[in-house]
């Protein structure tokens, strides 16, 4: 790499989306990161020259707002026109005689050092391309990945190397600047251009939002058809792979990630780095809610090869089971038996824990291979994943619903499920909950739904003891949060502590022996099809289902498809949390409490993809303003050197 450097001329361009003369803040920012650029010492050892350039887009055109994608033909409108902007300054040679450039975002992040020799190390081997970068390097896409598109899985994110000299990047940025007033604009620039190369290669063309089809009269829009010229375009370049890959530069797309996820790479594109547990300053202990037919003890005896941080187990059991007496040659962690004195939907609260912190699953799980577990660095709070109540991810399900208006009796307002398998429960505040949530419900609940109108069948669909998502309430009430980092897994994702074995168990346990031999009948057509319950990386390549090995997060994950209808693995019912009676006349059923990777919402597979931060854009902000509160830079580092 070093010897590319030395034949290889980078400049630093620092890339304004509007105006400078229009915004006193951006000019500042660029002032000083010139004349840090120029301090002995600086940036200068490494480029030759850095410039301030603008894309000059009006403020109100400046768009970015994820949360309209359904509906604003140009919420990603900023972007798309920054991104052709750049192209054609760097290609006109009014800035000097480059022949491509790395278009590196506020939230790429160099990791090691050299990564610039090794950028360039890479364009020399992979040339010729037209864009060189990474795809998706994460796993939140995981639990639904056969059902992505093609394109989106294959699409090259766009903090990414460009050159400006090929032929068929020339052409797609053209169709870029062609379709800005049309329905295509609202697919960001780097997908657009893997929609294209799709549509070339395999005739796929891309579907887009209903609402983004109507004209101003409400009629449905046609769109040209372009099939034919972008498969001429593939036929002419298609034989030379013109996106290319490289190892130096991995796209986690606003994924958490800790050390242990990173591989090869010199820069990470997207990731929310946390720290990993430390042995030293936490102790967890793993409470393990068990029933009739100890199915406990094949949790135990997998416990030892699993990388937890589990420094005791204590076993939940049924007043008349007689306990293990040989709990600790199952397994090196010490384990403890308890009988429950209360109905085992209690066992949050009644379960005898002596650490500091502790973790809660049930039998009919084993411990996953990894368990992730992420802290704030420095502060070393743990991070916790949420789902945002919203009709798409909760409220359209009566559970969810339920257990939502249940914890907003603690904190009127509050707004975020945490699955009971998720948390990390600090043992002291759950125990002071718990105090609460007896006073005020009962000892056993008996109070729960009392002051409720009941529903049909004498039933009501929700929780029948305290969740995470109450405890989470009561937590942020106390204004204890500040011991959490709270995400969204909706944007960044979440990883199982604990995986299911016993699904069809679960199931069984839980009804009249009259409808365990109706359901059993039914089961006739269940299937272990599914890459993610695979731990081991010989048994992933070696699967029928072709599932794909990723190494950094030591996780098997399906395959891509060219048709997304039609999945591999049919899709499962969700079972309950514990064996208590199903009601079967009940419309829906009650979601698992267990961790689950949330589905992704109806045909719109980037409706939360292109989110990287947090509450981007408040939308009460009126007439979709632009970006006018960020100073939003693109780093565009050139080399004078052909592709």
């Amino acid at each position: 790499g070093s010897d590319v450097q030395q034949t290889v001329a980078a400049d630093v361009f620092l890339f304004y989306s509007q105006t400078f003369a229009e915004n006193e803040k951006a000019v500042k920012a660029v002032d000083a990161i010139i004349d840090q650029f120029n301090e002995p010492g600086g940036w200068s050892q490494c480029f030759e020259s850095i410039y301030a350039i603008e894309a000059n887009i009006p403020q109100e055109l400046d768009l970015y707002v994820p949360s309209a994608q359904e509906e604003l033909y140009n919420w990603v409108n900023g972007p798309n026109r920054q991104f052709e902007a750049a192209f054609r300054i760097i290609q006109s040679g009014e800035w000097g005689n480059y022949d491509g450039f790395y278009l590196m975002e506020g939230d790429s992040i160099p990791i090691k050092n050299h990564w610039l020799d090794v950028v360039l190390s890479e364009v020399e081997t992979k040339r010729p391309f037209a864009i060189m970068g990474a795809k998706y390097n994460g796993d939140k896409w995981n639990n639904f990945y056969e059902q992505i598109p093609l394109s989106l899985i294959n699409h090259i994110n766009g903090n990414a190397v460009y050159n400006t000299s090929h032929p068929l990047l020339e052409r797609l940025v053209g169709q870029l600047e062609v379709e800005a007033p049309c329905p295509y604009n609202s697919i960001p620039y780097d997908y657009r251009m893997s929609q294209m190369v799709t549509e070339g290669e395999l005739g796929i063309v891309p579907e887009l939002a209903p609402k983004i089809m109507l004209n101003e009269e409400g009629e449905n829009i046609t769109l040209s058809d372009n099939t034919e010229m972008f498969a001429k375009w593939w036929d002419m370049y298609g034989h030379e792979q013109p996106f290319k890959e490289t190892p130096a530069i991995h796209n986690y797309a606003a994924t958490n990630i800790i050390p242990r996820h990173l591989g090869p790479e010199y820069i990470i594109h997207g990731a929310k780095l946390y720290a990993p547990w430390d042995p030293t300053r936490t102790e967890i202990t793993l409470v393990v809610s068990e029933w009739f037919n100890d199915r406990s003890t094949h949790l135990l005896e997998n416990l030892d090869e699993k990388d937890h941080p589990f420094s005791q187990v204590v076993i939940m059991l049924p007043a008349d089971v007689e306990a293990h007496e040989d709990y600790n040659e199952k397994s090196v962690v010490p384990t403890k038996s308890q009988h429950r004195q209360a109905p085992d939907y209690m066992d949050l609260c009644e379960a005898e824990v002596t650490t500091e912190w502790f973790m809660w699953t049930n039998s009919y799980h084993k411990v996953a291979k990894h368990v992730d577990l992420m802290f704030v660095p420095g502060k070393y709070d743990p991070v916790v994943a949420y789902t945002p109540t919203t009709y798409t991810f909760c409220l359209k399900f009566p559970y969810c619903k339920e257990t939502i208006n249940l914890a907003q009796r603690f904190n009127p307002g509050h707004d975020k499920v945490v699955q009971d398998f998720d948390m990390l429960y600090h043992t002291e505040s759950r125990n002071a909950f718990c105090k609460e949530w007896k006073n005020r419900f009962g000892m056993e609940g008996e109070d729960l739904y009392k002051s409720r109108k009941r529903r049909r069948k004498g039933r009501i669909v929700g929780p029948r003891g305290p969740t995470g998502t109450s405890y989470t309430a009561y937590v942020m009430r106390e204004g204890l949060d500040s011991m959490y980092k709270f995400t969204d897994r909706s944007l960044y994702g979440a990883r199982d502590p604990f995986v299911k074995v016993f699904a069809r168990e679960e199931k069984l346990d839980g009804m009249p022996e009259e409808e365990r031999y109706l359901m059993d009948i039914g089961y006739g057509n269940s299937t272990d099809c599914d890459c993610t319950a695979i731990e081991l990386k010989d048994d992933c390549d070696n699967s029928f289902m072709n599932c794909t090995w990723q190494e950094g997060f030591e996780k098997c994950r399906p395959p891509e498809r060219i048709n997304s209808t039609i999945p591999y693995c049919g899709f499962t019912e969700s079972p309950t949390a514990a064996p208590t009676l199903m009601d079967i006349y009940n419309d829906t059923e009650s979601p698992t409490i267990a961790p689950t990777t949330l589905p992704p919402v109806s045909t719109k597979w980037f409706d939360t993809l292109f989110k990287s931060r947090e509450r981007t854009l408040d939308l009460s902000r009126q007439g979709y303003p632009g970006r006018e509160d960020e100073t939003d830079f693109y780093q565009l580092e050139e080399a004078s050197e052909d592709f």
